[in-house]
């Protein structure tokens, strides 16, 4: 499973494509937003700088690297990256907030193909994340200077398990 948390969090709003293109997600043990690949920061901003209540409110998009698919982590309180910058899998890229559409603190995890609207991607079956309301563990366990997550990923078919740990 990878999720933007470290440890425990809450699935409060269900994938379901046009209707709501991402995952709505509630961290237990912290509110720091992780990135959940390694790819460049492509947007770091408010959705619409003009009015803070519409759409994403702060958000960041991440593109993969070696890939045309752009993550998505919107309502942040705080961003803690900026346009242009490499970030790889654990880095801290925001807090968790309420700004935007949003009715409480949480992060709407996505995908979308080049970035564009309407281009989404299933993210729970990309993530791994259960498309079911409920308290999960990701899997991911810091130490002082090295964090240790389980992965799960599906090359051409074949799916590979395994402990990915870096420092």
């Amino acid at each position: 499973m990878n999720s933007p948390y470290m440890g425990n969090f809450r699935v409060t709003q269900e994938y379901k494509g046009t209707a709501h293109d991402g995952l709505d997600l509630v961290g237990i043990d912290s509110k720091e937003v992780h990135s959940t690949v390694n790819g460049t920061v492509q947007i770091a901003r408010w959705e619409n700088p003009d009015n803070h209540s519409q759409g994403f409110g702060q958000f960041v998009a991440v593109r993969q690297d070696n890939s045309d698919d752009w993550y998505y982590f919107g309502h942040l309180s705080e961003i803690k990256v900026a346009v242009g910058q490499h970030v790889r899998i654990t880095d801290v890229i925001g807090i968790e907030g309420s700004t935007g559409r949003s009715t409480g603190s949480h992060c709407h995890y996505c995908v979308r193909t080049g970035g564009i609207r309407g281009q989404h991607r299933n993210i729970s079956e990309i993530s791994g994340i259960p498309n079911t309301l409920g308290i999960y563990d990701d899997g991911y366990r810091e130490s002082k200077n090295t964090v240790s997550k389980n992965v799960t990923l599906t090359i051409d078919g074949v799916t590979y398990c395994g402990t990915l740990t870096s420092q």
